[in-house]
């Protein structure tokens, strides 16, 4: 063949394999950015359902602790009122109380009770929203005085800056993994560059989108958490809310009784012997209702390390087996 010839061949040939090179990298290009849209699509979707589950979660958790600080501003304030008036006073428990009477409520109870409101009511009336907000969120996750009490400046400081992740970094990843996410979809969902050779994207895409995958593995373990701290946030709501309707109840009905009885003796300490043997049940039902309320109050819903606490579950059970004894010693001493 002539070498003109041959030189024309090699020149075709050449310019055949270039194109089909610029066609490889351009369709590789084609798959490095589809697989980082998807990439950024499933991160974005499974945000968006996080962040919706962490609302409901904080809303709950908020939820319930504006219960319990009803209850400490309301029932178990005008009772502690009462408590130093008759704290002396020991009623024999009929055997009908026997159940209930061993979450019968005594001085250190009722100094525990003082403290951590003392310490709650103040953060609440410091005037910065973000503190009083972290003290509801302190007081619902942690409910003992010793959490709330190390809890509440460093979640009011968060709060008030608007860091609800970091406020609520004592409530467990369940709240704080997608504050920490944020950063990395801005990092990771770079989009390719033209100056980059094909497979090099193709290697960032991938990168991506395996970054992707394991963020929104992450993401789904954080929504099973925050469904377990909503559903067992607003159970005991639901049990706060029995115990304080019982709780005020007898309450008001023990006010009535002591003043009655500080106006017929004046000016002396009231002793067991004033009262009537209906009037010493009702002293008994109060102060058992009084403990297993600060029981509710007090039992963490959440671990140190953020994870439902096995304990609060106890808590819930024992109580909700108890609500039918409470209520029928209530109606009896009403």
């Amino acid at each position: 063949m002539p070498i003109p010839f041959l030189l024309a061949g090699a020149g075709i040939l050449a310019g055949v394999v270039g194109v089909g090179g610029h066609i490889d990298a351009k369709e590789t290009n084609e798959i490095a950015q589809a697989r980082r849209d998807k990439a950024k699509n499933m991160y974005d979707k499974e945000k968006d359902i996080l962040e919706k589950y962490q609302e409901d979660t904080k809303e709950a958790l908020l939820n319930l602790g504006y219960a319990k600080e009803k209850t400490l501003n309301q029932s178990m304030k005008h009772f502690l009122t009462l408590y130093e008036k008759i704290k002396d006073v020991n009623p024999k428990d009929p055997s009908d109380y026997k159940e209930i009477s061993r979450f019968s409520i005594d001085d250190t109870a009722v100094l525990q009770i003082k403290n951590m409101s003392d310490i709650y009511f103040d953060s609440i009336g410091s005037g910065v929203a973000g503190a009083a907000t972290g003290a509801v969120i302190a007081l619902a996750a942690n409910g003992s005085l010793g959490a709330v009490t190390s809890g509440l400046s460093l979640a009011g400081t968060f709060l008030s800056m608007g860091e609800v992740g970091s406020a609520v970094g004592m409530v467990g990843s369940a709240l704080s993994v997608g504050a920490a996410m944020t950063p990395l979809a801005v990092v990771m969902f770079t989009g390719i560059s033209a100056s980059m050779k094909a497979d090099e994207n193709l290697e960032k895409a991938n990168e991506m989108l395996a970054k992707a995958e394991k963020a929104v593995e992450e993401m789904k373990v954080s929504e099973v958490l925050c469904k377990s701290i909503t559903e067992r946030s607003k159970l005991f709501q639901d049990l706060l809310r029995k115990l304080d309707r019982m709780f005020a109840e007898c309450v008001y009905s023990l006010d009535r009784v002591i003043r009655e009885k500080e106006y017929s003796n004046p000016n002396r300490k009231l002793k067991s012997g004033d009262f009537t043997q209906k009037e010493l049940e009702l002293i008994s039902v109060t102060r058992a209702l009084a403990g297993a309320t600060k029981a509710v109050i007090d039992t963490p819903i959440l671990t140190k390390d953020g994870k439902v606490a096995i304990e609060s579950r106890h808590v819930y059970d024992k109580m909700m087996s108890k609500l039918s004894k409470f209520d029928g010693a209530v109606k009896t001493v009403k």
